[in-house]
This record gives structure tokens, sequence and C-alpha cells, in this order.
């Protein structure tokens, strides 16, 4: 009897085991996965994406650019993908089954929708846009848009002109504004810009002394990279001042479910960066030597950099998703050199072949290889006046890229705060064929158009000159008009991409930091246009 329990027993066993490792290979069986991994739609029309072996599961689907793919739940286990504009999106899909989750992706990329004569869909030259929702954002730079080939005329302008994003989306790519913490979070603004453009920079929360601090917060070594922060080697300070990333991961986590982009600024900048950052022991009057402040620098670089691209997973599982350019040096070619700042650091250094500035870059280009974004995000060096010395911009960014494996400076950023006298538009231009000979993308970073503006006796400040709206408005639109047409007449062969973006400092005159010389396209809200937001849309046409 004992003998036959026994063997009853080892039955019973064997059966079990088999039993769970059938129930193991059926759960393998059966784990959910998507009808296609990537999906090709035109703009306009619609696939229907499907979850296999679904069955007694939750579903949820979310498109990463729901202005370029929406979604629409079609059945139980199905979903319609919309396509709304040319460039590309990840449909995710989060199956609970049981006690079990997964996450299904599938790429999507949505090509132009053309006429059966192969033209363009939209009479405007523009692809179409749903009321309220930007017609698409802007693609990755490697997918930038294709400008009109230089025999392209402009096309006629239409009874109702469109946003400014849908006016120029299709030519520069990224059409953006500065905002401030307070405009991101009002729903009224952020509809707005969403109807408005596709990217934005904010105006203080990437700066130095945002993140740092106007007094420094020391932590150990230890806790700095418990946060994730980045010590390298280089860093010879006993402790670490502590960051603070509040309002950048908020602007990330808007920006991502709008459907918008951003502009990185900045990294290096003489101003708005605390004067304790250059200081020896970060504390008292005394600065810091190079050796020191080039640890520094790679812990301040490395860990934002770090910190954006490791959000950009988080938020929407791949790097360089949000973040499509970064303002690594901020107005070397005008750097203060009094005080604690870069310059004084560095002050033996010759101007144009500065050694921290091209560190800098090889820095924030290794980071952006450590992520495998390097083709998808570009690193600018920015400046204002940049048309004034445009060889000396050239010179820089030759020095920077010389002898590296490749272009670590990507991009000119001109900042444009220009006035309706100066420059003239013969000397924007100039620089704008010497900068675009370069081969590099530029982007007009920090756009503003003053009137009542006093330069002539450096006072820099307002000065009633009874210059009105009227010749704001015309001299927008000349400017515009030059720009369009140096795009449309770009030899690719020299520099394929052109001009990447444009970005307008401001959403209307009453915020600007130039207010009292009315600079914006809007007078005391976002609606309140001015003449010249007509004239700015308009240029496209001319």
């Amino acid at each position: 009897m004992k003998i036959k329990r026994q063997l009853a027993a080892a039955l019973a066993m064997a059966m079990c085991v088999a039993a769970t490792g059938g129930m193991g290979e059926a759960a393998a069986a059966a784990k959910p996965k998507l009808s296609a991994k990537t999906l090709k739609i035109t703009a306009g029309s619609a696939k229907t994406l499907k979850v296999k072996k679904a069955s007694g599961s939750k579903i949820k689907w979310k498109s990463s650019k729901k202005s370029i793919a929406s979604v629409k739940k079609a059945g139980k286990y199905g979903v319609k993908v919309t396509g709304k504009a040319k460039g590309k999106a990840v449909v995710r899909c989060t199956v609970k089954k049981g006690k079990k989750s997964y996450v299904l992706k599938c790429s999507v990329t949505v090509t132009k929708k053309t006429t059966a004569s192969g033209g363009k869909a939209s009479p405007t030259g523009q692809p179409a846009a749903s009321p309220g929702v930007p017609s698409g954002t802007a693609p990755e730079p490697s997918d930038a848009p294709t400008p009109p080939a230089p025999s392209s005329t402009p096309p006629a302008r239409p009874a109702n002109l469109g946003t400014i994003l849908e006016t120029y989306q299709e030519m520069f790519g990224y059409m953006g504004s500065c905002l401030s913490d307070t405009q991101l979070r009002e729903s009224e603004t952020l509809n707005f810009v969403k109807k408005q453009f596709n990217s934005f920079t904010m105006e203080n929360s990437m700066k130095p002394d945002h993140i740092l601090g106007s007094l420094p917060t020391p932590i150990n070594k230890e806790r700095a990279q418990e946060l994730g922060y980045v010590v390298p080697d280089s860093y010879q300070d006993a402790e670490v001042p502590e960051l603070n990333f509040d309002s950048l991961d908020r602007a990330m986590s808007i920006a991502n479910d709008n459907g918008l982009k951003m502009r990185a600024h900045t990294l290096v900048w003489h101003s708005q960066t605390p004067s304790w950052f250059f200081t020896t022991g970060y504390e008292g009057n005394e600065t810091t030597t190079p050796d020191i402040m080039n640890g520094r620098m790679e812990f301040y670089i490395r860990t934002v950099m770090k910190h954006v691209m490791e959000k950009e997973k988080e938020l929407t599982g791949e790097a360089g998703s949000i973040v499509y350019a970064w303002d690594v040096v901020n107005e070397y070619l005008n750097r203060t050199k009094d005080g604690h700042t870069w310059a004084t650091v560095y002050s033996g250094e010759e101007e144009l072949r500065p050694s921290f500035v091209k560190k800098a870059f090889q820095i924030a280009y290794s980071m952006l290889e450590e992520y495998g974004v390097e083709n998808k995000v570009t690193l600018f060096s920015n400046d204002f006046d940049t048309y004034f010395h445009p060889d000396q911009v050239v010179s820089l960014v030759n020095f920077i890229n010389e002898g590296e494996k490749a272009k670590i400076c990507g991009g000119i950023g001109m900042q444009s705060h220009v006035d309706i006298t100066r420059p003239t538009l013969e000397q924007y231009g100039a620089a704008l064929d010497a900068f675009l000979a370069t081969g590099l993308e530029v982007q007009i970073t920090e756009l503003d158009v003053t009137i009542n503006f006093d330069h002539e006796f450096e006072s820099w400040s307002y000065r009633d000159k009874g210059e009105t709206d009227a010749q704001q408005a015309a001299f927008v639109q000349d400017f515009m008009k030059m720009v369009v047409k140096k795009q449309r007449e770009l030899d690719r062969t020299v520099n394929p991409k052109g001009i990447t973006g444009i970005t307008i400092w401001g959403l209307y005159d009453s915020v600007s930091w130039r207010s009292q010389c009315s600079p914006l396209l809007f007078k005391t809200g976002i609606n309140d246009p001015k003449p010249s937001y007509t004239t700015f849309r308009e240029a496209y046409y001319l």
C-alpha cells in the first residue's frame, strides 16, 4: 500500500508539472501582439490596427503625435489610425491581460496627400489642419521638409490666410515661440500656441540660473549619483550643486501631451548663470581655475542633457523625441568679460579659437552619441547681431568642427532681435547667405522687430520716433519675403536643409522683454493681432 501511495503521489506530481508547463507554454503562446509593426498611410486616409490574442484583455491606445496620426477605437481589439499630416508617429497599445501588462508599438509613417496630377492637395500649398489643432509637429531633422525648388514660384494668396504654422511648417519645419512657465500652464494660451506653432523655447526655465539656483545647495557626490547626476572623473570639487528640474520636467510633459517640440536654451552662457558657479569652492570672490571649470562644465552639460533624454524616454519611449535642438553655447561673441563668467575663467584664450567652447560641443555631442540621437538632434551656436560680423560666426563654428569626426556644431542660431531700421535687409540677407554656405542648419531663434527703439545714441531703450505699427508691418513683410526667398532658392547641393526653424521671441507685446518698443505680432494679448501678424503670413505668397 505504501508503494502504491508513493507511485500515485509521483504520478500526480508529474501530471501537475506537465500541466504547469503546458500552462506556461499556453501563456507564452497567448502573448498579445499587433497585426502590424509598421504602417504607411497617406494624409487623409486610415488603416486599422488590431491586437491579436487579446481575448479578455483591457486595451488602451495612444498616438505619440496626434497631429500626424490620430487613433480611434475600432471594435473590441482594434483601432483606426488616421493620417493627419506628413511625418512619423508611434502608436502605442497597452494591453492588460490578467495580472500582466504588455506595451505594443507600431511605427506609423504618414506621407503627403497628392492630387491626381501629383501636386499638393491644399490650394494654399499647406497640409490641411483640423480646427484648433496644428497641422502637424515638425519631423526630425533627418526627415526635414524639402524646400521648394529654386525655379518654383510663390503660390496664389488664399482668401483666408492660415495660421503661422499652417503657412510655414512645410517650408521651415519648426515654427515656435518662447513661453514662460505661467503661459505654458494656461489652457487658453496653450490652445493658441498649438494652433500657431509646433515648437517652443522656455523663456527662462532651461537657463543655468534657474537650474542651478541663485545660491548653491551643495550635496555630496554619492547623493548626486543617486539623483542620476553625471559626476565625471574631471570633476575636482568635493561637493556637487543640486539641480532643479521641476519646471523643465513639467514643460516636457506638457509638450508631449500637446504634440509640441522644444528648443533647449541654453547650456553655456555668460548671462543668467549664477556667479557662484565660477568661484573657488562655489563661494567667495575668487574666480576658479580652467581645470576645475572644465570638470564643472562637463558635470553640468552631461547631467542636464542626460536628464532631458531620460525624461523623453520616460514620456515617449525614445530619446530625442521632444527636444530637437540645443543652444550649447549662447552669445560667445558678445560675452561679458567682467565679474565671474566663462570669459573670466578662460581669459587667456584666443577669441575665435576658445577651447572651452569647443569642449562644450564635444561633451554635448558625445551625449547625443551615447543616446543614439546625433542624427535627430542638432547642436547650435547661438548669438545676437550676427549680421554685423558673419565672418566671425563662421570662423567660430569652423573652429568648433575642426578636426572632429562629425560636425558637432550642426547649426547656427541667429537671435534676430532686429529693428525696422537696424540691420538693413541687405545686411541680414548677406549674413544668411554666409551661414547657409557653411552647409549647417540655420535657425532664426529669437525673432522680434522693434519700432521706436533708440540704438543711434546707444541708450538701447525706447525713444518716441513716431514709428507706427503700419511701418512695422511693412518691414515684417519685407523681412519674411527675403527669408522665404532664401529658402526657396536654396542650393541643396551646398546645404541640404537650410533654414530649419523660426522662433518668435514672445506671444504679444505686453509680455515681451522689449515691450515698450512693440516688437511682436500681437499687442495686448493673443486675441489682439497687429497688422504685422497679417504681413508675416502674407510674405509666403509674395
